[in-house]
């Protein structure tokens, strides 16, 4: 049974358009469905945390300008229970403390519970190093579906979209 859902921020749950509507910059935006999806992950009782590839501030900013938030309120979509960010960890990934520190603050203590969703090989590493039961590439960042399938995985989606038709009674056998 899978109990928290780690999923890299950039990549798998969101991407950045090169402009947004006022002419920003590196504007936000929201995997087609991404919310839906955490939003009924949440309600199946699966906890969600992003790994943030930025710090603390950057990390912030970007919830705000989705609108989404963190926290224990399972009232709307975009809501998720942490977020880790790299000036939170001593090494980011590949090294596994990102994915442990996400469980320290979701109260996840059975890491064969946690899967890893990222669109990168560093997040499918450290899935993997961390020990977690199931790690996932997703084909929505940069990576293309060779270099994730070269990387330490249980299975390649197409997006994080895909985790609720994904079969996950319990880790698989290695």
């Amino acid at each position: 049974m899978i109990t928290l859902a780690v999923l890299g921020f950039e990549g798998a749950a969101i991407r950045r358009r090169s402009t947004d509507a006022a002419g920003f910059a590196n504007a936000p935006e929201p995997i087609r469905g991404v919310e839906a999806t955490l939003f009924e992950l949440r309600r199946r009782g699966v906890r969600i945390a992003l790994v943030c590839e930025a710090t603390r501030s950057v990390a912030e900013a970007t919830l705000a300008a989705l609108g989404w938030r963190v926290g224990a309120a399972s009232d709307g979509l975009g809501v998720v229970d942490a977020v880790v960010c790299a000036d939170e960890v001593a090494v980011a990934p590949p090294a596994p403390y990102a994915v442990h520190h996400a469980m320290e603050l979701t109260g996840t203590s059975d890491v064969r519970q946690v899967l890893v969703a990222g669109d990168g090989l560093p997040m499918l590493e450290a899935g993997r190093a961390a020990g977690a039961g199931w790690v996932v590439g997703v084909l929505t960042g940069t990576a293309r579906r060779d270099e994730l399938e070269a990387a330490p995985h249980d299975a390649v989606l197409s997006s994080v979209n895909d985790l609720l038709a994904l079969a996950v009674p319990a880790a698989p056998a290695r």
